[in-house]
């Protein structure tokens, strides 16, 4: 039987865990308040809001159809012409520009992620963050079977080792599916629908994961097992973020990156978790 098999590894057994680690505190896009006006500048973000000059607490008197340049020695400065607000008020400005354009990368199905994940940013001190609905999306995209998709890679070793009898049932499964594993595919939401349904904008990129096999059964025809995904992101921009030609182009990541960085905002950053857990079977 293949219950035979856990002899040597007892389950629940870790097949893959990624180089980075789960609640990473350092990790350069999980810092914030840690630039000043002259460092953000150097990296380009002078041009921040069409609203207000979150560096002079001003609120423009109409709003910004033409960009300025800050420090630009080559001509005379010439700043819009603004009233002065608190910086709350600037801050409450800056988040309802940052949600407005998001709608742009978020259309359909999980759209609502973005909005609620923002909102998240301004309210929750850093606390991190789970929604029922990534749940769903990320076991949506584990699910379907590929050649190179990880789930694929577990079941057909699994399979294999069952019907492959004449080797018995205590090779080292566990180690056969790390290693294909490793030199398989994760799962990640950067499918070309991914950059519009709303999940592209919100799992910017999976930072750590952490595959296991929970359960594994079965009788002389048949198994099941039980494949848990633990996976962490974190909605925070790292500084070659908005270097990034594409990244820099969007206002939206401009006001992320300011208000994530900037000494005087210092809005923390936070872990996003989503988890899946699949149950895969086979036989003779």
């Amino acid at each position: 039987m293949i219950r035979d098999i856990n002899l040597t590894m007892p389950l629940p057994c870790v097949v893959f865990s990624t180089v980075h680690k789960f609640d990473d505190y350092v990790a350069d896009d999980m810092q914030c308040g840690d630039l000043n006006e002259a460092q953000l500048v150097s990296l380009g973000v002078n041009d921040i809001s069409e609203r207000v000059d979150p560096y002079r607490l001003l609120r423009y008197d109409t709003s910004q159809s033409k960009s300025y340049r800050r420090f630009d020695f080559d001509i005379p400065p010439s700043f819009p012409k603004g009233k002065s607000i608190t910086r709350e008020e600037c801050k409450s400005i800056l988040f309802d520009e940052m949600r407005e354009p998001s709608t742009q990368f978020a259309h359909g199905q999980y759209a609502y992620l973005i909005r609620e994940m923002i909102n998240h940013f301004q309210n929750g001190n850093g606390a991190s963050y789970r929604n029922s609905g990534l749940d769903e999306a990320f076991s949506n995209l584990i699910k379907p079977p590929s050649s190179s998709n990880v789930l694929e890679i577990i079941r057909s070793t699994i399979s294999n080792e069952f019907n492959e009898t004449n080797q018995g049932y205590n090779s080292p499964l566990m180690q056969n599916i790390s290693s294909k594993i490793y030199n398989g595919r994760l799962p990640r939401f950067d499918r070309t629908k991914d950059s519009f349904n709303g999940l592209g904008i919100t799992i910017h990129d999976i930072h750590a994961q952490k595959i296991e096999i929970s359960t594994l059964h079965g009788t002389s025809n048949s198994w099941g097992a039980v494949i848990s995904f633990k996976t962490q992101d974190h909605f925070g921009l790292v500084k070659i973020d908005i270097q990034d030609s594409v990244f820099k182009q969007f206002r939206f990541f401009r006001i992320w990156f300011f208000l994530q960085r900037h000494k005087d905002y210092a809005f923390k950053p936070f872990f996003t978790n989503f988890n899946a857990l699949i149950p895969i079977s086979g036989g003779r």
